[in-house]
């Protein structure tokens, strides 16, 4: 397959291509995106080929880094909803 460079046909992806390109996004996510912001995805094509379980996830900034998590139980956002995350442990009763 290739994804990173689509220009050249002749190139192989390589492992290290992903690795550059998920560290140079994840930048840029966490530049666009506040301590807490996300935005809820659903994943298609080959992303469910590689992580059939994660149909619906949430991107966001922990304050960190970008993480990815399970959003299936969330039919009450849509693909793009953007969302803030809080810590369970900041919340008071």
């Amino acid at each position: 397959m290739n994804y990173t460079k689509p220009h050249d046909k002749d190139y192989e992806d390589k492992p290290e291509d992903y690795l550059w390109l998920t560290m140079a996004f994840g930048r840029a996510l966490g530049k666009m995106l506040g301590e807490g912001q996300g935005i809820l995805i659903d994943m298609k094509g080959d992303a469910l080929k590689l992580r059939p379980e994660a149909k619906r996830v949430v991107v966001f900034n922990d304050g960190k880094m970008i993480r990815v998590v399970n959003a299936e139980e969330r039919t009450d956002l849509e693909d793009g909803d953007r969302i803030m995350m809080v810590d369970k442990g900041s919340i008071e009763n």
